[in-house]
């Protein structure tokens, strides 16, 4: 993003109009420059650019658009670099930031763990293994919350236990979740029974061993004639998850539909079961995607795989696997790291993924405070984080970090003071940036900003639920100055149409291009 980056070798300090109140009408209010010519500027400290009158011209038309006579509209925009109010609406009011807010975790754990920073996963031993290959005692299988473990990273470090010569186990596989309180707790704050009962996937289990994000993909296909049976299977079979398919083959070119219905066991609701109905058609696309639904079990779906691949590939395990804490003893056999945190940012971010969001959160509260992670302790390292930046109180409540809960608000100057100050900061901003969707060519902004010069300008988080419909980030002008916004719309009424278009008439008269404004589409959910 041109010139996004110029800034980050130099100290950005707070300038005087974050120091002024909030707007007292719904008027739009433009905040002069806090340097006239004759000033001496402070070492370290960004001037703003002087906005043009063609820019504030086009500013000051916002609200005659009609999500603002529809809706309820929050929005602040500042120069990136000195934190200079150019432009606000509706008082700073406190809003729904949707998963907006993941920008404020993601600026949290980037300070806290460093770019750097790999989630672990510890394979230990009571004593190593003898030269036949046995190993007398337990096996440790140790979680720290890695939100991207996946089936085949299991199966790579059961083949580097079987490298290091263990052909049998005598004692237990102990699986060590006390990283993270749970296992199995649910995104606090989320509380819509029905994501509950169906297993949405964007509303997933969390703990400390856990893999595939915790969700189930089912891979579906036709019988071998009409009429007969479909064929369903799971991706990953385990214990924590039961299949009752009764998909039926379709003629050929018939319509393809299918339905899941998944149920918790009564007893400790923790196995899903899964309900398909629906007609597969004889010719259907073999590049159909799978079915996916959460699991209900994180710890007790990681158990079965890892007991599953290490029977596959001939380890024998003489004991039981059970849940417990590894022995302070123990000693190190394997270890499998993530990739780095920066790169998990940025899938979270382009995918606004949730999971990811409050793992994250629960990793960066377990390293800070102490064991075990939660989402409550997560929650107060974000309001300590923003009331060092000078930010009230009374302009920011957490539930959780991804955003997904109707109890979460912020402010404008909230989360523009937080972009302000990830943009001036000289070890973490450039990662911080990588994470955000581009305008026209990645993540839930592939689809918007790809015309009139717009594409690669503007950098930002989408945030909505229902109702709800955000966009917060970075935008570069022609003339080279990057200003920070935060447009937050609530008490949406009916399509996202009207709030989209003038999210994009606001990044639009920022970057000097004022072009087509109607583009349809955001490139994903979140």
């Amino acid at each position: 993003m041109r010139n996004l980056f110029a800034a980050l070798v130099s100290v950005s300090l707070f300038s005087s109009a974050w120091a002024q109140e909030p707007p007292s009408s719904d008027a739009p209010t433009y905040a002069p420059p806090a340097h006239s010519a004759g000033d001496v500027p402070t070492p370290g400290t960004v001037l703003a650019t002087a906005p043009t009158s063609e820019l504030l011209a086009s500013l000051a038309l916002l609200p005659t658009m009609p999500v603002f006579s529809r809706s309820t509209i929050a929005l602040e925009v500042v120069n990136a670099a000195s934190g200079e109010r150019l432009y606000a609406w509706g008082d700073d009011r406190m809003m729904l930031p949707a998963s907006t807010q993941k920008l404020v975790t993601s600026a949290v754990a980037l300070r806290t763990l460093g770019p750097a920073y790999r989630f672990p996963t510890w394979i230990k031993v009571d004593a190593p293994p003898a030269p036949d290959g046995i190993l007398e005692g337990n096996l440790y299988v140790v979680g720290q919350g890695d939100p991207t473990m996946s089936v085949e990273r299991i199966w790579r470090i059961v083949a580097d236990i079987r490298h290091k010569g263990i052909v049998e186990i005598k004692g237990d596989v102990v699986y060590d979740d006390s990283y993270m309180s749970g296992p199995g707790v649910w995104i606090p704050g989320w509380d819509k029974a029905d994501d509950l009962e169906s297993g949405e996937t964007y509303y997933s289990a969390l703990g400390a061993l856990s893999v595939n994000e915790n969700i189930a993909a089912i891979h579906v296909r036709p019988g071998a004639t009409v009429g007969s049976a479909g064929v369903a299977s799971f991706d990953a079979p385990s214990d924590a998850v039961v299949l009752d398919n009764q998909l039926t083959t379709g003629r050929a070119k018939s319509k393809y539909w299918a339905k899941i219905e998944r149920t918790l066991d009564e007893k400790t609701s923790r196995i899903a079961t899964y309900k398909l109905t629906g007609n597969v058609p004889l010719d259907l696309d073999i590049t159909t995607r799978p079915l996916y639904r959460t699991l209900a079990d994180p710890t007790g779906n990681y158990v079965s795989i890892f007991r599953d691949m290490l029977k596959s590939q001939g380890v024998k395990v003489r004991g039981k696997h059970r849940v417990a804490t590894a022995s302070a003893e123990s000693t190190l056999l394997v270890k499998s790291e993530s990739e780095r945190l920066s790169d998990i940012l940025t899938d979270m971010n382009k995918r606004s993924n949730n999971f990811i969001a409050e793992q994250v959160l629960r990793t960066v509260a377990a390293e800070k405070l102490g064991l075990p992670g939660t989402t409550e302790n997560g929650v107060k390292l974000m309001s300590e984080y923003m009331a060092s930046l000078g930010v009230a109180t009374d302009r920011y409540r957490f539930v959780n970090g991804s955003g997904l809960a109707r109890g979460s608000s912020l402010a404008p100057s909230a989360l523009d003071a937080m972009l302000v100050d990830m943009y001036g900061n000289v070890d973490v901003g450039p990662e911080y940036l990588t994470t955000l969707s581009v305008g026209g060519r990645d993540g839930t902004l592939a689809s918007r900003f790809r015309d009139d010069g717009m594409e690669g300008r503007v950098r930002a988080k989408t945030g909505s639920l229902a109702g709800v419909f955000c966009l917060a980030g970075y935008v570069t002008a022609l003339d080279g100055t990057n200003y920070a916004f935060t447009f937050l719309v609530n008490d949406l009424e009916g399509s996202t149409a009207r709030a989209r278009v003038a999210h994009d008439r606001l990044v639009r008269s920022l970057a000097g291009v004022t072009g087509n404004l109607a583009e349809a589409g955001d490139g994903g959910a979140d």
